[in-house]
């Protein structure tokens, strides 16, 4: 059985078998700047910033995203990457 019939929620949506991690916490450190810092120059809420350094995110914005890669000149797998559970 492949992972489209043996892996699925009800009966249409696939359930991932891993999680996202965020490294966007890393990246500021490596270049010195603090999230409140990268709050002021995003205009993007302190809470929110917190939270994709944590990695307590519950929906991603994906102008988010991209004012990140903007702003710190990375790409978004910089910032969060797919790991798959073992």
């Amino acid at each position: 059985m492949n992972k489209l019939n043996a892996e699925t929620i009800g009966n249409t949506l696939l359930k991932a078998k891993g999680h996202l991690e965020f490294h966007l916490l890393d990246i500021l450190k490596s270049r010195n700047i603090t999230k409140y810092r990268l709050a002021m120059m995003t205009n993007i809420r302190y809470d929110t910033i917190c939270n994709y350094c944590s990695g307590n995110v519950t929906l991603i914005n994906v102008e988010y995203l991209k004012i990140f890669c903007y702003i710190l000149d990375c790409k978004i797998s910089d910032i969060m990457t797919y790991v798959e559970d073992k």
